[in-house]
């Protein structure tokens, strides 16, 4: 059985602070991580060149994501799958839509913003676009969730 492994990426930006208190969620002392399990979970479902062609996740994908959450240009903050709370973001870069997904974890063990998959679409995706994307799949609830995005601000937060 292969080790678990995580390593922490950063600290939450103060835009995702304000927005998860707005909706009732603390998430001040968490940090943002990234596991071996991200990692295996990525390449084996998106990682298939011959089934993802140009958006294919490789390995170099993998260092994004930190430049993903601080600075996404769409995010939903408390979005719930079955019974985990998640977080979704969307970076463009590259004419491609980087999405990221990480699951929060809140026990008196764990604070953490742990990633669950990365995965990429090869053309910008609008807002809209990105809240089909991520519900879409009738396995995910936004509707408590905090939708930002769509406009970049000088505050260094998605969606003003």
């Amino acid at each position: 059985m292969k080790p678990f492994i995580k390593t922490e990426i950063g600290k939450p930006e103060r835009w995702l602070l304000e927005a998860a208190a707005a909706i009732g969620l603390d998430l001040s002392g968490f940090a943002h991580e990234t596991t071996n399990e991200l990692i295996d979970h990525s390449i084996k479902r998106h990682g298939d060149r011959n089934m993802h062609g140009a958006a294919t996740i490789t390995g170099a994908d993998f260092d994004l994501i930190p430049g993903i959450v601080k600075l996404p240009d769409y995010a939903i903050v408390g979005a719930t799958r079955g019974k985990a709370l998640v977080n979704a973001y969307a970076r463009i870069a590259d004419g491609m839509t980087y999405m990221y997904f990480e699951e929060v974890l809140a026990s008196r063990k764990n604070k953490a913003l742990r990633g669950k998959t990365l995965y990429k679409v090869t053309r910008p995706l609008s807002p809209d676009e990105f809240l089909g994307n991520v519900s879409g799949n009738g396995k995910t609830d936004i509707s408590k969730a905090m939708i930002l995005g769509g406009v970049q601000t000088a505050g260094g937060h998605p969606g003003g």
